[in-house]
């Protein structure tokens, strides 16, 4: 017999399997503050760190772990396989030794992304119904004769636009991400041919955006894009955003001449920005010029920052009043739009959200067979 060592607690006497399983059930966000309850605790969840990752996902994922996205795999749109499609948008960094690594930073992650897509989101079909509402005010008295029922129209349709536009919104993400990941990496060779004698002279713009331009093909020809019906729901996805980003923009504001300012969000920026630009668009936060004014701060961080970035200036020619993405087309559009017509996938259905008896939403681009509907 198994002579069983005297405990302060009943935890101690459960198989660390069991222990396992019990912190997997935990939120991303409790496992920090575990880590103080007491010792015991602190070992196991620094010990097992990697199983409990594992066996968290599995249990959001109904029972598998991470995968690359191939052109076989499709996607549902339900709230609960966001976790799938995210983890597979974003896999854990591969291990030197082979496998994948687990860590707590890694679906903290995941969780970061999560919130930021779904407060833009939010944000988005909030900004969609607000249109819709004050540019249709004839269907509005029509159906609704009380202030009360107008709300619960707004409250209900801005929730089904964002429970359509989550998944739409990882793609989007993803690309961003990606686009920004493969510049740095660029920058890095060219770099390492500056300092090995291989870079005569600095990089002109003109090389420098046709490089970017096919950074982003090399992109959409890869999973998940090569999926045709996924690259143009993102690309209706992408329409919507930068709409929005202009609707912001009053037609007569004197110091916007151009939309490149949207250009330099979505690339220079992290993604986060664009979140915190239609929080004080909209004054989520409550003191909305406050909100406003720390957005146009840290806009302005963000691009001096890259303006004075000691690799940039080593390996590009400097050209201050050139704008690598002059256009909002020179992100995603251009590209997408040449795909799409070498894929002979042009023109093509709008997405069509139901979101009232009677009332779909349309999500569209210039390419779209328009139906019946309100075009967002």
């Amino acid at each position: 017999s198994v002579e069983l060592v005297p405990t302060s607690s009943p935890w101690d006497l459960l198989p660390v399997e069991i222990q396992i399983k019990i912190f997997a059930h935990c939120g991303v966000t409790d496992f920090l503050p575990l880590k103080l309850v007491c010792k015991s605790f602190y070992l196991l969840l620094n010990s097992q760190e990697q199983w409990i990752t594992r066996q968290y996902l599995r249990q959001r994922r109904h029972g598998t772990l991470p995968s690359p996205i191939d052109s076989e795999r499709t996607y549902t749109r339900n709230p609960e396989d966001d976790a799938v499609l995210l983890s597979d948008l974003f896999p854990p960094a591969k291990s030197a030794k082979g496998g994948h690594i687990y860590t707590f930073k890694y679906i903290s992650g995941l969780r970061r992304r999560q919130t930021l897509c779904s407060r833009l989101c939010c944000y988005l079909a909030d900004r969609v119904m607000d249109r819709f509402v004050h540019s249709e005010p004839a269907f509005m008295k029509s159906m609704f004769t009380s202030k009360a029922e107008r709300c619960v129209f707004v409250q209900r349709t801005t929730a089904r636009l964002w429970f359509h536009l989550a998944p739409l919104m990882y793609y989007t993400l993803y690309f961003l991400e990606t686009y920004a990941l493969a510049r740095r990496e660029q920058t890095n060779v060219l770099l390492r041919d500056w300092e090995a004698g291989r870079l005569p002279v600095p990089v002109p713009p003109h090389i420098r955006k046709a490089m970017y331009r096919d950074l982003q093909v090399k992109i959409i020809r890869s999973p998940p894009f090569t999926d045709t019906p996924t690259l143009i729901a993102t690309h209706h996805c992408m329409q919507l955003l930068v709409s929005y980003l202009r609707y912001t923009v009053p037609p007569d504001e004197p110091t916007v001449s151009d939309d490149s300012w949207i250009g330099s969000l979505l690339t220079v920026s992290p993604f986060l920005r664009i979140v915190e630009y239609f929080s004080a668009e909209i004054g989520d936060g409550g003191n909305q010029r406050m909100q406003r004014k720390d957005f146009m701060h840290n806009f302005h961080n963000d691009i001096t920052l890259n303006e004075k970035d000691d690799i940039n200036m080593l390996v590009f020619q400097n050209a201050p009043n050139v704008h690598l993405h002059g256009s909002v087309e020179d992100v995603w559009f251009d590209v997408v739009k040449e795909e799409l017509a070498l894929r002979k996938a042009a023109p093509h259905h709008a997405e069509r959200v139901m979101v009232w008896t009677g009332l779909p939403v349309l999500f569209s681009c210039q390419d779209c067979r328009i139906p019946d509907g309100w075009r967002a």
